[in-house]
């Protein structure tokens, strides 16, 4: 057995059929099992192990009518024959426990290969031979673009420009280059391009967002969250620092969630040791958000925008449904002009970490459900809120300087940075 992993729309299930089909003349019987896991979410396991022996075996008379007969009948009856398999899109060990089940079960130089975008359920099955899809070279990447898009071997010296930000938009991802090449194809113009890709980059095409997404859509909730929270706040930081904001803002370590999330080709670890993920998986999860109100962004679960922060704070439009406000990284410094009452309405934000946004004035209100508290070029002239008490702050960085002493209390901070010095007493009680 063997395994192919890799995200959606990475090139899985192409690169296993034309090994399939450049091998299949070597077997006595074969058998592609094609979408496993939606076919198996809308007729069964039993269906499929029916296909299987229908098809190896080319008896349909062969039922099953359920699963342990179904594995009773494979496991006899596969030893009979070199066979080679094709499973794509498998997503839960029951799958191939019911299909494949051991190695055992097959004759002699039988072959099977496994796709998934899970790595976690080709371990606990035992396949020790696996292999990634990576992302197309740049090269390859051009030239498949240049012939979605052409059809040719040149591209014209006056599409140069929009066709390499079309690449840089798939970000090498087959699917994308498919989709998008196959749409740009029919027009005519830069102008056309360009329309076409302002589009894009502001909502995900349709098409690359709904296969992105079955793999978030198969996660529990908590995996969910800590997923979108990646793909909004942490892309590129550093392992350990995301750790202690989940930590922080959950209130419980978010490790195991993380490694679900990397199994499931989500997100990945690269050297040393940063979190990332692929840009399209990344606009798929801040699309997710959006759409939990696409005109309100005070209505949203999550606030990362400078713009979108800025406006919610000046036109007091923020709810108790926000839970996670971060803006670390901007184009421009932004001065939110606003009366300071913005944050009265956000009883349930527990992180607010923000460096691009700056207050013309103090706030008047913070809220005291805050675990995470960060905020750069604090209005220095003025204090914290009077009726500020963060009994859940546990990490805490502030930079400002105040004009008279204050005391705050802080009853589970554990991380507490505060510069340059000033006036402020820390009690934690």
């Amino acid at each position: 057995m063997v395994g192919i992993h890799g995200t959606g729309g990475i090139g899985k299930t192409t690169l296993s059929l034309a090994v399939y089909n450049s091998i299949v003349d070597q077997f006595d019987g074969s058998c592609y099992l094609e979408d496993v896991r939606g076919n198996k979410e809308k007729h069964g396991l039993i269906h499929l192990q029916n296909i299987l022996l229908s098809k190896i075996f080319g008896e349909n008379k062969i039922a099953v009518t359920s699963v342990n007969e179904g594995i009773k009948e494979l496991r006899v009856r596969l030893k009979q024959k070199k066979v080679l398999l094709l499973l794509d899109n498998v997503d839960k060990l029951d799958q191939l426990r019911a299909i494949v089940g051991e190695p055992e079960w097959f004759g002699n130089g039988s072959r099977v290969i496994i796709t998934t975008r899970d790595t976690q359920v080709l371990k606990s099955h035992g396949v020790e031979k696996t292999h990634e899809v990576k992302l197309l070279l740049r090269d390859e990447a051009y030239d498949f673009l240049r012939w979605k898009t052409f059809g040719t071997n040149e591209v014209s010296p006056s599409f140069e420009d929009v066709f390499n930000r079309a690449l840089n938009y798939t970000s090498r991802l087959p699917l994308a280059i498919e989709i998008i090449g196959s749409h740009l194809f029919s027009k005519k113009t830069t102008e056309q391009w360009i329309s076409a890709l302002d589009r894009y980059e502001k909502i995900p095409k349709q098409e690359i967002f709904e296969i992105l997404k079955v793999s978030f859509d198969d996660l529990v909730q908590e995996e969910k969250d800590v997923f979108l929270d990646i793909a909004c706040f942490f892309k590129g930081e550093q392992l350990e620092d995301v750790e202690i904001i989940l930590h922080a803002h959950y209130g419980d370590e978010k490790k195991d969630h993380i490694n679900v999330l990397i199994e499931k080709s989500l997100i990945k670890i690269s050297q040393p040791n940063f979190l990332t993920l692929h840009d399209l998986i990344e606009d798929m999860g801040k699309e997710i958000v959006r759409l939990e109100s696409p005109d309100q962004p005070g209505e949203r679960s999550r606030l990362w925008s400078a713009k979108d922060i800025a406006e919610v704070l000046e036109e007091n439009t923020g709810t108790s449904k926000i839970g996670m406000m971060m803006c670390s990284d901007s184009d421009e410094d932004i001065v939110v002009n606003w009366d300071g009452e913005a944050f009265k309405n956000m009883t349930k934000l527990r992180t607010l970490f923000i460096q691009s946004v700056y207050f013309s004035e103090s706030p008047k209100h913070l809220p005291n459900s805050l675990r995470v508290l960060r905020l750069w070029e604090y209005p220095s002239e003025e204090c914290l809120p009077v009726d500020f008490y963060p009994r859940q702050l546990t990490l805490c960085k502030l930079n400002f300087t105040f004009n008279r002493p204050q005391e705050v209390f802080f009853k589970k901070a554990s991380v507490m940075n505060l510069y340059p010095p000033s006036y402020i007493y820390i009690r934690k009680c």
